[in-house]
C-alpha cells in the first residue's frame, strides 16, 4: 500500500502541511534540518508523491534527467557521443540535463522510486534498459520517460533505438556481393534482446542471399564483457575474449560479422598472429564504427550515437506534449562504412 503525506508526517515529527512544503521544495520557509528530516522520512517510507494533473501542466523545470545504467558509462564509446548529442540538443532548446549514475547491476533499492520523483525533472532518458518498476511509478505520476538502446523497453517508455537487424543486413549483403556465402556471426549473449534483433537480421539476410539451405553459422558470446575487451597489458588478446575468436576461427568462415568493433579488432589481431592476412584470407565487418575502426580500417556499421541522443531528447518533450510511446519513439537507421578489411574470399 502506498504511503500517506499524514503518515510522513507523523514518522518525522511534523505536519502534512510542512511535508507539502518540503516535496514543493519551499526551501524559503523550511529550515534545513526539518527538510532533512522529511526527505529521510519519505525514503524510509517508500513515499511517493502524486502528481495532480493541474501539476503536470504548469510545474515544469526545463530540466531532463539523464541516466547512464551499469552497461553504459557516460565516458565508453557509446555513452560519450550519446550524451553528446544530447547535450546538443537540449541546449537549442533551452532545456538542462542533470546526470545520474547507476554503476550497479541490481540499482533499484527500497524508495528509488520516490527519489526520482523528487528529482525535479521533466523526464527522464535512461541510456540502457530501465527497470519496469521505475518506469510503472513515473508512468502513474505523468513524467516521460525514454529508454535508448533498449529493443524491448518496460510499458510507458518510448525508445530511442538503431536499425540493429536493418546494419547486420546490409553487412551480409556487402560480404556477398563480394563473393561469400560461409559467413559467420559473432553475436552477444542469447539471453540479450539486442543480439537478439540482430542474429535474425543475419538470419534473414543469408536466407535472402543464399536461399533456406544456406550456411548457418553462429558464436555466441556467454557475457557482453566477451566481447567488450581488446588487449591485455602486454598488447596480446585478452584471455576473456581469447575463447570465442579461437572458436571463430575453428568454423572455416572466409567472413564474420562481428558483435561490435572491438570483437572484430581482437579477431583481426588473433588471426594475424596465427599467419593469416586481412582480408586476403579473412574479411571481417563490426559493429559501432568506433575510432579505432577508422584507424585500422574496419568496415563497420556505422551507430548514429549523437543522432540517438538527440532524437531521446526530442521523444522527452513529445511525451510531455500528449504524444504516445509508438509516435515519440524511434529506429534510426545505421550505414555501412566499408573500408580495407572486406575483399574476395580466398581458399584457406
Amino acid at each position: 500500500m502506498r504511503a500517506s503525506i499524514r503518515q510522513v508526517a507523523q514518522a518525522a515529527g511534523v505536519s502534512p502541511m510542512t511535508v507539502s512544503n518540503v516535496l514543493r521544495g519551499r526551501t524559503d520557509i523550511v529550515v534545513e534540518q526539518t527538510r532533512e528530516r522529511v526527505l529521510q522520512a519519505a525514503r524510509d517510507l517508500n513515499y511517493v508523491p502524486v502528481r495532480t494533473s493541474t501539476q503536470n501542466r504548469h510545474v515544469r523545470t526545463n530540466a531532463i534527467g539523464v541516466v547512464f545504467l551499469h552497461s553504459h558509462r557516460p565516458d565508453g564509446p557509446i555513452g560519450y557521443p550519446t550524451f553528446l548529442g544530447m547535450y546538443d540538443r537540449a541546449r537549442e532548446l533551452d532545456h538542462d540535463l542533470t546526470i545520474f549514475l547507476r554503476a550497479e547491476p541490481d540499482w533499484v533499492k527500497p524508495g528509488t522510486e520516490a527519489q526520482f520523483l523528487d528529482r525535479r525533472c521533466d523526464g527522464f532518458i535512461f541510456v540502457g534498459s530501465n527497470r519496469p518498476e521505475i518506469t510503472t511509478a513515473l508512468t502513474e505520476n505523468k513524467v516521460p520517460s525514454v529508454e535508448c538502446y533498449s529493443v524491448a523497453p518496460a510499458p510507458g517508455a518510448a525508445r530511442v533505438v538503431a536499425d540493429n537487424a536493418g546494419g547486420i543486413r546490409q553487412a551480409v549483403m556487402h560480404l556477398a556481393n563480394h563473393g561469400h556465402k560461409r559467413i559467420a556471426h559473432i553475436a552477444g549473449p542469447q539471453w540479450n534482446l539486442e543480439a537478439q534483433e540482430r542474429l535474425k537480421g543475419f538470419r534473414a539476410a543469408m536466407q535472402e542471399q543464399f536461399g533456406p539451405d544456406c550456411w548457418d553459422c553462429v558464436i555466441h558470446a556467454e557475457t557482453w564483457g566477451q566481447i567488450q575487451r581488446f588487449h591485455n597489458a602486454n598488447g596480446a588478446v585478452d584471455d576473456v575474449t581469447l575463447p570465442i575468436v579461437e572458436a571463430a576461427l575453428a568454423t572455416g568462415a572466409t567472413a564474420f560479422v562481428c558483435a561490435n568493433d572491438l570483437l572484430a579488432l581482437a579477431l583481426w589481431q588473433f588471426a594475424e598472429d596465427r599467419g593469416l592476412r586481412i582480408p586476403r584470407d579473412l574479411s571481417i565487418i563490426g559493429v559501432d564504427n568506433i575510432l579505432q575502426a577508422d584507424y585500422q580500417g574496419l568496415t563497420s556499421i556505422d551507430i548514429p550515437f549523437e543522432e540517438i541522443g538527440r532524437a531521446a531528447v526530442d521523444a522527452v518533450l513529445a511525451l510531455e506534449k500528449g504524444d504516445s510511446t509508438g509516435e515519440a519513439s524511434r529506429i534510426l537507421p545505421v550505414e555501412l562504412i566499408p573500408r580495407s578489411s572486406v575483399t574476395v574470399p580466398s581458399e584457406r
